[in-house]
């Protein structure tokens, strides 16, 4: 069985296999139910999938960050698109189960060329495949 993308308020996560509670700031700014997935899975995957990330930005995180990173926004960005390239690595079977398309990944604030790229190959591969 392949778990729905949102369900009461939650988010579903392929890579944890369970459902995380949704930003309310987000559901509150997108409508496309696979566009706010995708943003939702941006937000979790840099908080709970890459760790050096809280290493840099929480408790303490100066210290661990100090006088090699730039701003919270310009370093956050940079994450968002690292984190948007793993999930396309990772969750590509399952995004394309659900038909989320390049367009979803558009609709997406700071796309880089490299997200694009793969979101191109990731995406339109097991479409390609499905017929």
């Amino acid at each position: 069985m392949v778990e729905n993308l949102l369900k009461d308020n939650k988010v579903y996560c392929p890579l944890c296999k369970k459902y995380f509670p949704e930003s309310t700031y987000l559901a509150s700014n997108i409508t496309d139910m696979k566009v706010l997935w995708l943003a939702n899975m941006v937000t979790h995957y840099r908080h709970t999938h890459i760790t050096s990330w809280n290493k840099c930005w929480g408790h303490g995180g100066h210290n661990y960050r100090s006088g090699w990173f730039g701003d919270y926004e310009t370093e956050k960005k940079k994450v968002n698109e690292r984190a948007k390239r793993q999930i396309f690595r990772k969750c590509w079977r399952y995004m394309n189960y659900h038909f989320i398309l390049v367009d979803h990944v558009l609709q997406l604030q700071n796309n880089d060329k490299k997200t694009i790229a793969l979101a191109n190959k990731m995406l339109a591969q097991e479409v390609l495949e499905l017929f």
